[in-house]
């Protein structure tokens, strides 16, 4: 069936870029996680246009990676923006004891303005009036998926790494990497770096 068809496809696209894009990144498990939280982070708050050099910017102040964050701005988009954004402003109105109106309907869609600055100031002016709410609610759940990120991300990490370092070893490859150790979350010692994999900024 195409649908199948359809989402095995994507399975396959969303495990080819974990295993080489971000397991595979010559960079310590905690350095990595740490760059994709940024990136969820940043993506669950409402600032459109702005994002990936928030991203790069956050990374850089925590000594995050910088670059493995980046794909995952791109989850926020003009599909996804009410998905993401309207239970962020439900969740803000609920914590300042306000009752959700119809600004959810500022969400539907980003306004049109002149240039890359034109329609970030034409976002912002959209969202004026569920200001506070939204960004509050984005606040809060851009924290707590940064932190399961953060911690989910460094686990795959690690995992997938021993299990190609047992891979290579048990068929005779010469192992990744000139230490001794395994990787794991006392040591965060890097993984060899793929040539096709660029290295952080």
């Amino acid at each position: 069936m195409p649908l199948i068809r359809t989402v095995k496809f994507l399975g396959q696209r969303i495990e080819h870029f974990f295993m080489y894009r971000v397991f595979s990144l010559n960079d310590t498990p905690h350095r990595i996680a740490l760059g994709v939280a940024c990136g969820i982070f940043m993506t669950w708050l409402p600032c459109i246009g702005l994002q990936m050099i928030g991203t790069v910017a956050l990374a850089a102040l925590l000594r995050g990676n910088k670059i493995v964050g980046l794909p995952f701005v791109w989850i926020s988009n003009p599909l996804t923006i009410v998905p993401i954004y309207a239970p962020n402003y439900v969740l803000g109105a609920w914590i300042m004891g306000r009752t959700p109106g119809d600004g959810w309907k500022a969400l539907s869609s980003i306004p049109d303005g002149e240039g890359w600055w034109g329609r970030i100031i034409a976002w912002f002016g959209s969202i004026t009036p569920i200001f506070w709410e939204l960004w509050i609610g984005s606040f809060i759940a851009a924290t707590v998926l940064a932190v399961i990120s953060y911690f989910l991300i460094r686990r795959l990490t690690v995992t997938y790494r021993k299990k190609l370092h047992s891979w290579q070893e048990k068929h005779g490859h010469k192992h990744p990497s000139d230490r001794s150790k395994d990787d794991d979350e006392t040591t965060d010692t890097p993984a060899a770096a793929d040539k096709e994999t660029p290295h952080d900024a």
